[in-house]
C-alpha cells in the first residue's frame, strides 16, 4: 500500500473519530476535540506531501479539505471555544470531502502540474485556497444559524442541535470567518491578476473561476457591510453567506469537477 493511501485512510478515520466526538459528546470536552482537530491536521499535511499533486478535482479537494482545517485551527486560536461545537456539522463535509478526493484520487488520474509557475500565481493559488477555507467555515456557521433559527421557531429541541453553537455564537463565528475569507480573497484576487499580468500582459481574464470568485468577494463585502452598519444578522445574513459559498464552490471545485469528471474521457 503506498504512503498516499496510507495517509488518506489515516485521514478518514481521524475525521471520523472528530465527528464521533461533536456528535456524541455530552460536554464541550475541549482537550479531546484540540488533540483530535491537530491530529487530523497532521495527517492531512502528509496526505498532501505524499500526494502526486496535479490540477484535477482530487488535488482540489485535498487542498480545500487542508485550508478548512488550517483556517479552524487559526479560528480556534483567537475566538471562542464554541467554534469546536460545529464539528458536527464541519466534520461529516470534511469527512465526505475526504472519502471523495481519495476515491478520485484512486479511480482517476488527474493531469499532472506542468510548465514553470510563477511566484505570483503561486501566492495567489495559496490564498484563494486558504480564503476558501475561512469562508467553508463560516458559511458552516450560517447552517448552525438555519438549523437553530428554524428549531426555534417550530419549538423543537434535539441532541443534535443542542450541541451547535448558540446563535449568538455562531453568528460571531459566521462574522470572523467571512471577514478572514474577504480579506485573503481579495489580497489573492490582486496576486492572479498579477500572475496574469506577467503571463498575457493583460490584468484579467473573465473565467468562469474569475467571474464566480468576484461575485462572491463583492456579495462577502455587502454582508460585512451590512452587519457593521446595520446589525445584519438571522436568517437573511446566513443565507447570503451560504450563497457567498456556492459561488466559490461553483468557481475552484465546481469547475474541476466538470472537467475531471464530467467531461473525462
Amino acid at each position: 500500500m503506498t504512503h498516499t493511501a496510507i495517509s488518506a485512510i489515516a485521514v478518514l478515520c481521524l475525521l471520523a473519530a472528530f465527528t464521533a466526538s461533536a456528535l456524541l459528546a455530552n460536554g464541550r470536552q475541549d482537550s479531546r476535540a484540540i488533540f483530535i482537530c491537530a491530529a487530523t491536521m497532521a495527517g492531512t499535511l502528509y496526505w498532501a506531501w505524499a500526494h502526486t499533486w496535479g490540477v484535477g478535482l482530487s488535488t482540489a479537494l485535498l487542498a480545500s479539505i487542508l485550508a478548512t482545517q488550517v483556517a479552524f485551527g487559526l479560528l480556534l486560536i483567537f475566538s471562542s471555544r464554541d467554534l469546536l461545537r460545529l464539528g458536527g456539522l464541519i466534520g461529516p463535509y470534511l469527512l465526505l470531502a475526504a472519502f471523495f478526493a481519495a476515491w478520485l484520487g484512486h479511480a482517476h488520474s488527474e493531469p499532472p502540474l506542468s510548465g514553470e509557475v510563477s511566484n505570483w500565481l503561486l501566492l495567489h493559488i495559496a490564498l484563494s485556497v486558504l480564503g476558501y477555507g475561512f469562508l467553508t467555515v463560516g458559511a458552516t456557521a450560517s447552517l448552525a444559524v438555519l438549523l437553530r433559527e428554524r428549531a426555534l421557531k417550530r419549538r423543537t429541541r434535539s441532541d443534535f442541535l443542542d450541541k451547535l453553537p448558540s446563535i449568538a455564537a455562531a453568528e460571531g463565528i459566521e462574522l470572523r470567518g467571512l471577514a478572514c475569507a474577504e480579506i485573503i480573497l481579495g489580497v489573492g484576487i490582486l496576486f492572479g491578476m498579477a500572475a496574469e499580468l506577467t503571463t498575457s500582459g493583460e490584468f484579467l481574464q473573465l473565467t468562469h473561476k474569475a467571474l464566480f470568485s468576484f461575485l462572491a468577494f463583492l456579495l462577502i463585502g455587502v454582508v460585512l457591510f451590512l452587519q457593521l452598519k446595520t446589525g445584519l444578522a438571522g436568517r437573511l445574513a446566513a443565507r447570503l453567506g451560504l450563497t457567498a459559498y456556492l459561488l466559490v464552490s461553483l468557481g475552484y471545485p465546481g469547475v474541476k469537477f466538470v472537467s475531471s469528471v464530467l467531461l473525462a474521457p
